[in-house]
């Protein structure tokens, strides 16, 4: 019973961090890596925030059940203006930080024959 309740707790703990995250959908304006920012359009508005240091950058390759998460070589100085994105966001500092990059429409490329 002891063991049953601690495991509960413990996986609460793990899975009450992901509650607090936040996603932001927009369109790639600019991307600075060297300040570790990127800028996206949300709607009618811009908005300029901190990517973590740490931030998974990853793309969308395949489409339906089949596509896949792969991480972008090049990091978040490869992500290009114009792409849409998904960016994961938590609390820090009373800030949003990035957390992960999700780049969306990129598909395999098919191999020559």
């Amino acid at each position: 019973m002891l063991r049953t309740c601690l495991s509960a707790a413990i996986a609460l703990v793990f899975c009450a961090g992901g509650l607090f995250a936040d996603e932001i959908k927009g369109k790639v304006k600019s991307v600075d890596a060297d300040k570790n920012t990127i800028t996206v359009s949300v709607g009618d508005d811009d908005q300029t925030l901190a990517v973590a240091k740490n931030a998974k950058i990853v793309s969308l390759v395949g489409k339906g059940k089949k596509a896949t998460l792969q991480d972008v070589s090049g990091g978040l100085g490869s992500v290009k203006v114009g792409a849409d994105v998904t960016l994961t966001t938590a609390k820090k500092d009373d800030k949003d930080t990035v957390t992960q990059v999700k780049v969306e429409g990129t598909t395999k490329k098919k191999k020559d024959k």
